[in-house]
């Protein structure tokens, strides 16, 4: 199985069964309470003691997810055609995919550390159309994947040394290596880690009344040798201890950042785009630079104080969801990489766009933007206000109006971050609050444009251009109404006269 040649139907490793158990145990964690609800029924309907029927349980569970496991290995079976992959699996729905060549944009490999020891992969393949990767091919040698991804490859113009001559392009040197100074950047600005926060009172309320008691009592402890300092020891205690956690949560995302992108390089091989990275699960994911639809420069605002940017290029999807498994994401970029890029991902096309957020060149959108929005964050909060205080009458009701700064600065940070910028091929659109997203695309793969007005738009002659991807869509609002109407005629233009592809 180290050549992707036409033939027979094969199966792959028996550690595919790995893979097998994996994707069932998540798919049971998806649908935990279908997935357990069989299982419930028997603790029920049995007799014994609660410890003997949680026994009976795990065993039933461990047999059923062992057993599926090894029956989708059995059943799987997978063929290399002249033109496709053909993929059949199933134990009771039978289901047979066939993955053409010309339809995939992308085929990643994940490696887990019994894989790497055996040298084998897991092959996905990611597809136009999809919402996430269409099929996989579980546990194959390292160097048959090698093979399908060239042969593949070939049909696509990506892989032979004539098409990166073509362009320019070896695979001598990466574009990019992180290193563990990226790991830090990215750990401390991924919002992610926040969501444990979120998690951890729905695990307390599990813990029941015990748990809650014991906090309780750590907490009361705590709270009396605090005070034994004074009451300004007492804060100072009490402060260090609220750094302590936001530490112990910033070495949790440093270290996931580790695990996802340790030793992760980027290379452009001819015409497609791969990365590699991975710490005990190494990832590789490609992309064809004809399958960019947009080009997203994203900025919060701890990578602000870093000067650095998450680059991602997003392909076609089947909906308007946010599917990250059709996004290429390059976690650090400078400022000067994310220019050297855009002109590689985009080529002359993309020449004259602007995509970094601090530039002079981008146009603001109207001020009239911001009055609804303050309309209706200053009058809703002196309406609750005077209600609440005729009603109860305490002072203390009026700090409800403290909303209305916080909201005039909000609203005010975020038309003064947004913008847009064209040229006679591309638009880049800006927006944001604290940070900056700046979205760059070509007019000739824009699938649709629409031109809308509001009421207030049309007393001030303004007009909001909407965009319309593969992978989604772009709005500019409250710009003038012509140059909306007039850019629609040049995008669609575009889309018409263009003899080049939109995917």
């Amino acid at each position: 199985m180290n050549q992707p040649d036409p033939g027979s139907w094969r199966r792959t490793s028996p550690f595919a069964i790995l893979f097998f158990l994996g994707k069932l145990l998540r798919d049971i964690v998806k649908n935990a309470w279908q997935s357990f609800a069989p299982i419930a029924a028997l603790l029920i309907a049995s007799s014994g003691s609660i410890v003997d029927r949680l026994k009976i349980g795990a065993v039933v569970a461990l047999i059923f997810v062992i057993v599926a496991s090894v029956l989708r290995y059995w059943f799987f079976r997978f063929r290399i055609t002249e033109d496709s992959v053909l993929i059949r699996e199933g134990v009771v729905k039978k289901k047979q995919l066939d993955i053409k060549f010309d339809r995939i944009q992308g085929i990643n490999t994940e490696q887990n550390i019994v894989y790497r020891y055996l040298d084998l992969v897991t092959v996905s393949f990611d597809t136009a159309g999809s919402s996430g990767d269409e099929g996989n091919l579980p546990a194959v040698p390292r160097a048959f994947a090698e093979a399908l991804r060239e042969r593949i490859g070939r049909p696509l113009g990506r892989t032979s040394t004539t098409d990166q001559e073509d362009h320019g392009e070896t695979k001598s040197a990466p574009l990019l290596v992180l290193t563990w100074r990226d790991m830090i950047r990215i750990g401390l600005s991924d919002k992610r880690v926040f969501l444990i926060l979120a998690l951890l009172s729905p695990l307390l309320d599990r813990l029941g009344d015990e748990a809650d008691a014991v906090i309780t009592s750590y907490i009361d402890s705590a709270t009396q040798g605090a005070m034994q300092f004074g009451v300004a020891g007492g804060v100072l205690v009490f402060f260090a201890i609220g750094i302590g956690v936001i530490l112990l949560f910033a070495l949790i995302s440093i270290a996931a950042a580790f695990l996802r992108y340790h030793d992760f390089t980027l290379h452009l091989d001819g015409n497609t785009l791969r990365s590699r990275g991975g710490l005990l699960t190494r990832h590789e994911v490609s992309m064809d630079l004809g399958k960019i639809q947009t080009l997203r420069l994203q900025q919060g605002i701890i990578l602000r104080g870093f000067k650095r940017f998450v680059m991602t290029a997003r392909q076609a999807r089947s909906s308007h969801r946010n599917n990250s498994s059709k996004n290429f994401t390059i976690p650090v970029v400078t400022e000067e990489l994310a220019t050297g890029l855009r002109r590689r991902f985009l080529k002359q096309e993309g020449r004259g766009l602007i995509q970094l957020p601090t530039s002079d060149q981008f146009t603001a959108i109207s001020r009239y933007s911001m009055r609804m929005p303050i309309l209706i964050n200053v009058l809703i909060p002196l309406l609750v206000t005077a209600v609440a205080y005729s009603i109860e009458g305490d002072r203390a009701t009026l700090l409800f109006l403290l909303w209305i700064p916080v909201s005039l600065l909000h609203i005010v940070k975020t038309w003064q971050h947004a913008g847009y910028h064209y040229t006679d091929e591309g638009l880049v659109r800006r927006s944001g609050t604290l940070g900056y997203r700046t979205v760059a695309l070509l007019y000739r793969k824009v699938q649709r444009v629409t031109v809308s007005r509001s009421p207030l738009q049309r007393r001030k002659g303004l007009a909001t251009l909407r965009v319309y991807m593969a992978s989604g869509s772009v709005r500019i609002p409250y710009i003038d109404y012509g140059f909306a109407r007039q850019l629609r005629d040049v995008i669609l233009y575009e889309v018409e006269s263009s003899q080049k592809a939109w995917h």
